[in-house]
């Protein structure tokens, strides 16, 4: 496991960097806009509309008319929706945060340090599949970074807790699970491995390329949105290489709504593989926003054309916008692994790059990206079927597993 930087050239060259400590995990939650959208979680599964309420943001956007049961809310909220409504950056930052220090006083997110990691994991499929497309992100996020602080003790406990023990762990390489669903795997082999990857990293990224160099004919002007583009930072490739790490009697952690890419939207059936990694396998850990910018900044790829779209507005910046050149990772680099704890500190957050910006985002959490096949052994652990537009939590997804015998 090679850190990011500085960026070896031959495994094991480097010892692999500690584990961050409590307070640095705690610090990395409480620095991405997804982090503490968790958090929030925790605190009040209802905090964004109880945000909203209690500063007078009126509705929240792209929902009907917004309005709150009465009867189970303080009399302080209900004289807030009387208020002229306003932006959320209005808000006097001490207002947002007695807002949210007032929210977690009330206690509900003790409950972290009994969570089992699915439970966990659950609660952050919930929060990851709409990310950056409910209306009110943008104000969410940065309601969130003014009382940051006032979130510190949910990101020690969370941090802490032994739902999020395995959180920043290296990738696993005695059990990598991998799904492979019928009709998408342009590999020779149909069944669970890593054959023919290298042609399949040279060919998307050739089409990509040609891809971002129409797109950037058309380009929004300065200033202006244009939603609709590319927001995923995984190449198209991933959906016949990536795995994810096994955790307890869950089939593949990309069957949780984490995201929307690359899965079925109706009723399907998922080859279930494991696979064990090389010992040399060369694999780019990352562990929190500094990472990926690193890995990006040492092999920048030009995505500006394809990509320039809601990135705008999750940044409010014009970009132009750069991800990983993954041919020329894989000159380093066997396989790029975001821990589930870089997943929570990364996600949405924009990070300078060369004269503009990169974004991860669309990315399984604990997935690794495997640029080359570096496996030792490869066995069908079963099928998953269901419809994953249905399946609203693990156990959902449990019923749909079916060992091998």
């Amino acid at each position: 496991m090679d850190p990011i930087h500085p960026l070896p050239h031959r495994a094991g060259q480097h010892a692999p960097p500690p584990p961050p400590g409590l307070a640095e995990r705690a610090e990395l939650l409480l620095g991405g806009p997804l982090g503490r959208q968790l958090l929030g979680a925790f605190v009040d599964p209802l905090l964004e509309d109880a945000l909203f309420a209690s500063l007078g943001l009126g509705e929240i956007p792209g929902t009907a008319l917004w309005s709150v049961d009465t009867t189970s809310v303080p009399a302080r909220v209900t004289r807030a929706q009387r208020r002229k409504r306003r932006a959320w950056h209005q808000v006097p930052a001490a207002e947002v945060r007695e807002a949210v220090r007032a929210a977690v006083r009330e206690g509900g997110w003790h409950r972290i340090g009994e969570l089992t990691e699915p439970e966990a994991l659950a609660e952050l499929g919930s929060e990851s599949l709409s990310f950056g497309f409910t209306g009110s992100c943008e104000a969410l996020w940065g309601l969130s970074a003014v009382a940051a602080e006032e979130l510190r003790p949910v990101a020690t406990a969370l941090a802490g807790s032994r739902a999020a023990f395995r959180w920043w762990d290296p990738v696993h390489r005695a059990d990598q699970r991998q799904l492979v669903w019928p009709g998408t795997t342009s590999r020779p082999e149909p069944g669970p491995g890593l054959a023919g990857i290298e042609d399949a990293v040279r060919r998307d990224m050739a089409r990509e390329r040609a891809e971002n160099a129409r797109g950037l004919k058309d380009r929004p002007r300065k200033g202006e949105r244009d939603l609709g583009a590319i927001w995923w930072s995984a190449p198209d490739f991933a959906q016949n290489t990536w795995t994810t790490g096994a955790r307890e009697d869950l089939p593949a952690l990309e069957l949780g709504h984490f995201i929307d890419t690359f899965v079925p939207f109706d009723e399907s059936t998922a080859t279930v593989g494991s696979l064990a990694i090389g010992a040399r396998a060369r694999v780019a850990e990352i562990r929190g926003p500094q990472d990926w910018q690193n890995l990006v900044a040492r092999f920048p790829r030009d995505v500006t054309g394809t990509h320039d779209g809601e990135w705008r507005t999750w940044a409010d910046a014009d970009g132009p916008w750069y991800l990983p050149d993954w041919e020329a990772v894989a000159a380093h680099y066997d396989g790029v692994h975001v821990t589930i704890g870089g997943f929570l500190a990364a996600c949405g957050l924009s990070r300078p790059v060369l004269d503009g910006y990169t974004v991860l985002a669309g990315w399984v959490p604990d997935a690794t990206l495997w640029l080359r096949d570096v496996t030792t052994a490869v066995r069908r652990l079963g099928q998953w079927h269901g419809d994953l537009g249905d399946a609203c939590d693990w156990d959902d997804i449990r019923d749909g597993w079916h060992p091998d015998r």
